[in-house]
């Protein structure tokens, strides 16, 4: 996990894949590997990001943060079943929203969006890992650590009319856990995939 944490894959939080198949959508999961870390990031990412993008071949990806999240998972764990945010399976992505719910991460907001009690809004869920392993205990959900005032509905009404990805952004800003805020670098590339030198 040190090796994880020093990419910017500074979240991992570790369930049991017997109870989180019991999810819908979860049942691959699934199987006698009961060890299952949910892998995520904050702001702790971009710099480190950042950093690899120096490379060509890195910066030529198609997709250069999905080709960085897939080597680094898949680095540190060789061989392991894992499952990423970006990729489908049989035809559908793995929700990893309902699974940092159901493991206790975070809580879902009336906005729609994962709110995690340090982060808020502020961080992004990239993988599954499945490994042989002892599970920790079932943790409950948790309770939603910030309260959704007529701003969160108000910015999800206008996002959900509005093509712009600034009034998507405008959802995760009108939440009042917002210590952990990207940059407006970070946030600009998450949004958009352009890549600006910084």
């Amino acid at each position: 996990m040190e090796q994880l944490a020093e990419a910017g894959f500074d979240l991992v939080h570790a369930f049991d894949t017997a109870v989180a198949a019991r999810e819908p959508g979860l049942e691959r999961l699934g199987g006698t590997e009961r060890l299952g870390l949910l892998i995520g990031n904050t702001r702790a990412l971009w710099p480190r990001f950042v950093a690899a993008m120096r490379d060509p071949a890195l910066r030529g990806a198609p997709d250069p943060l999905e080709r960085y999240t897939e080597s680094t998972i898949e680095t540190c764990y060789p061989g392991a079943r894992i499952y990423y945010g970006h990729r489908r399976y049989d035809g559908a992505f793995v929700p990893l929203q309902r699974l940092a719910v159901a493991t206790g991460l975070g809580a879902l907001a009336p906005s729609q969006l994962v709110i995690h009690p340090i982060y808020g809004p502020w961080f992004a869920l990239r993988a599954v890992v499945v490994l042989d392993g002892d599970p920790p205990p079932a943790c409950a959900p948790i309770v939603q650590p910030c309260t959704c005032d007529a701003s969160c509905a108000n910015a999800l009404t206008a996002a959900l009319a509005s093509s712009h990805w600034r009034a998507w952004l405008a959802v995760r800003d009108a939440c009042a856990l917002r210590a952990w805020r990207y940059s407006d670098e970070q946030i600009e590339y998450h949004y958009t995939k352009v890549w600006r030198d910084v």
